[in-house]
């Protein structure tokens, strides 16, 4: 059974809402059905990329906030005791979110994490969701982002924040928050149906 969360076209799969948002374990799949479906688009999107860095035995080293472009990226956590850059999502990652209304559609991949403590980050993001660009994405499931927390130290107000947009997404007429499984054949039906609908 499918679990579909959000508000607005919750009830009619092959009609997605203006914004789509995939949530679920770890590893599910959820970047992929979204990489996969925007294919060659993916360049003429506004918004920003999580990207892994990993070393040769396949650990991860660290991660960036990227532009969805690929030009521009900054690092927002070293795993060598596992450091964190704010300041990255006070300026880069709230620029890219102010400018991404100038591009046709959104990606944000993926939201939920240490970014919820920023206040521009989180006003900017609120404020894009809320206008008339489509937007697709991935939030953080509730057990990822609990560990996350927990590793890097973060207290109950980052949870309490990303408990708060999880919810809001609940509410959001114009939102569905999709509960993937493992590589999940409707979250894949889904954001090829948003591709279709906002990008193509």
């Amino acid at each position: 059974m499918y679990n579909v969360m959000g508000g607005g076209d919750q009830g009619n799969l092959t009609t997605p809402a203006k914004n789509l948002f995939l949530t679920g374990p770890m590893g599910c799949g959820k970047s992929t059905c979204i990489a996969r479906a925007l294919g060659e688009h993916l360049p003429k999107a506004g918004g920003f990329l999580t990207v892994r860095q990993r070393d040769d035995a396949g650990r991860p080293t660290a991660f960036w906030l990227c532009s969805a472009d690929g030009e521009e990226q900054r690092k927002i956590i070293d795993c060598d005791g596992y450091t964190m850059y704010p300041e990255v999502f006070h300026s880069f990652g709230t620029a890219l979110l102010e400018s991404a209304k100038e591009h046709p559609f959104v990606v944000l991949d993926e939201i939920g994490g240490f970014e919820v403590l920023s206040e521009p980050f989180m006003k900017a993001l609120y404020c894009l969701l809320k206008s008339d660009v489509p937007c697709i994405g991935v939030l953080k499931g509730p057990g990822p982002a609990s560990r996350m927390m927990e590793k890097l130290g973060l207290g109950e107000a980052c949870g309490e924040k990303t408990q708060a947009l999880r919810d809001w997404m609940c509410r959001e007429e114009h939102t569905l928050l999709y509960e993937c499984g493992q590589f999940d054949p409707m979250a894949q039906h889904l954001a090829e149906q948003w591709v279709r609908r906002y990008v193509e």
